[in-house]
């Protein structure tokens, strides 16, 4: 699979990746014909050519980045030729006359579908630099894109002679829509399926799905094509490690980065030692992550490992599977059991999460669904509230504090605390053991567990009064990070402290 520069892929920054027009619309028509070869060029199946944009401009970042003024880039024609495919033509010019810049445009999108584009130029302080970019018929054709409505380019421009993320003039996308198409209206292409596919994941942030294996041209290489879907609003990058073929480590990996709300198809190659056509199942770990602006290390949304089973593929595609053609059924595949380790939630879990707490003291917050997975941060006081977002194989995936982790559920109640510090009327008290002995106990109960033995002099922050199960008066406190019961005769308290 091709690469693409690794500054420009680890500084697109998703929270300025506005899909805005720049222009007026251009109801010119850019079409490219189904089933037609390159050889192909009579009358009835060449299209009618995408006209010049001419001085239709639109100067990256001016509308949003004040320090575009020291910098231009300009789509200055966009033409599609039959044989070849769709041609931009670009401008970039340094404003600047001391500073020199870099014009990366790794990528764009046709129709919702990612294309690499591997531009990258280089503009020296107070030039002028010309650059064409050539997204060829097949590629389009392949991605089932048979009229170009949208188009969408993410350049970047910076200035690397200073640390990453620091120099940037511009990090956006633009958008234009060559046929006259608004946003709304455009229509993305139906993804391929094919009889040999098999779904790794498909959940509320991303899509994974394997649309077939085989040997390439009879070498020892296994050739996987893959559909990739990214639901987010962030840039992410998709990667394959871990592969291995029977049981037996590949050395191969891949990557590949789409745009928020984008799609691509991907085709990988890994090296496969003393490959007889004999495999019938190849692993591989997938994990997509988001990508930083500054180059700093950023924690994947999910990791999955899946196995590919080549027994569940037909011999032959399935008919009527070509690009551009109308979806077939694809057939039942029995994917590999895997697992979603989410590190933060999806907008779709937020927008259905839920108050609880821990119903248990001294509970495990882990970085993943089972007590295989590490510990994140300290153990949980029981009653200590929680935001569930979803519950996975007897596991809440969740947020205590600042941390994001999982809780086994028989430790976790839906609703708020039956009792936390905010309880009672909001305020606190200062108080003082005046005892040489006071058990601070977990319920208010001489025969509940005592959590810590206070003495005298010790102070502690009073937060209400309650009755006891022996019918004393109780003061529920804390001492340091322990919270917990005191006798209401074994603590000085200035102030009325409320009852509860």
């Amino acid at each position: 699979m091709k690469g693409t520069k690794t500054r420009v892929g680890l500084m697109l920054l998703a929270a300025l990746l506005l899909l805005a027009g720049c222009g007026k619309n251009n109801p010119s028509v850019l079409h490219l014909p189904e089933n037609t070869s390159s050889a192909q060029t009579g009358a009835d199946s060449t299209p009618a050519p995408l006209k010049a944009l001419g001085d239709r401009t639109c100067r990256v970042g001016q509308e949003t980045i004040p320090e575009s003024t020291l910098f231009s880039f300009v789509l200055n024609e966009a033409a599609f030729d039959p044989q070849q495919g769709l041609t931009l033509k670009l401008t970039s010019a340094n404003k600047s006359t001391v500073r020199d810049f870099v014009v990366s445009l790794p990528y764009l999108s046709v129709n919702g579908y990612m294309q690499d584009a591997y531009y990258e130029a280089r503009v020296p302080a107070g030039q002028t630099v010309a650059g064409e970019i050539l997204i060829e018929s097949d590629d389009l054709r392949a991605s089932g894109v048979s009229s170009v409505d949208e188009l969408i380019l993410y350049p970047l421009i910076y200035d690397d002679a200073v640390p990453m993320g620091q120099g940037d003039v511009v990090d956006g996308a633009f958008s234009f829509y060559p046929t006259g198409q608004s946003k709304g209206n455009v229509v993305y292409p139906v993804r391929q399926k094919t009889d040999k596919e098999q779904t790794f994941f498909d959940n509320t942030f991303a899509a994974m799905i394997v649309l077939g294996a085989d040997e390439f041209d009879h070498s020892e290489d296994v050739r996987v094509s893959a559909y990739l879907e990214n639901k987010t609003d962030k840039f992410l990058s998709f990667a394959w490690t871990d592969v291995s073929m029977n049981g037996a480590a590949v050395n191969g990996s891949g990557d590949a980065v789409v745009a928020p709300g984008m799609r691509r198809y991907v085709t990988m190659f890994f090296p496969v030692t003393d490959n007889d056509g004999s495999g019938n199942e190849l692993s591989f770990k997938v994990s997509a992550t988001p990508l930083s602006n500054d180059g700093s290390p950023v924690s994947p949304l999910m990791e999955q490992r899946g196995v590919y089973r080549f027994g569940n593929a037909a011999a032959t595609p399935a008919p009527g599977t070509e690009p551009g053609s109308e979806p077939v059924t694809a057939a039942t595949a029995t994917p590999a059991p895997t697992t979603v380790i989410y590190t933060t939630p999806t907008s779709a879990q937020k927008k259905n999460a839920k108050n609880g707490y821990v119903n248990k003291d001294k509970v495990n917050l882990r970085a993943g669904p089972g007590t295989k997975y590490k510990t994140v941060g300290t153990k949980i006081e029981q009653n200590t509230a929680v935001t569930l977002y979803e519950l996975q194989d007897g596991w809440w995936f969740l947020k205590c504090g600042k941390h994001y982790g999982y809780v086994k559920a028989d430790y976790i109640s839906q609703g708020k605390p039956k009792t936390t510090a905010a309880e009672g009327d909001g305020k606190t008290f200062a108080g003082t053991v005046n005892a040489s002995k006071a058990a601070l106990r977990k319920s208010a109960d001489t025969g509940s567990k005592c959590l810590k033995e206070l003495g005298d002099g010790d102070k502690v922050t009073v937060y209400y009064q309650t009755k006891g199960a022996d019918g004393h008066s109780w003061y529920y406190v804390a001492y340091g990070k322990t919270k917990g019961y005191i006798r209401s005769n074994l603590v000085k308290v200035s102030g009325k402290v409320p009852s509860k």
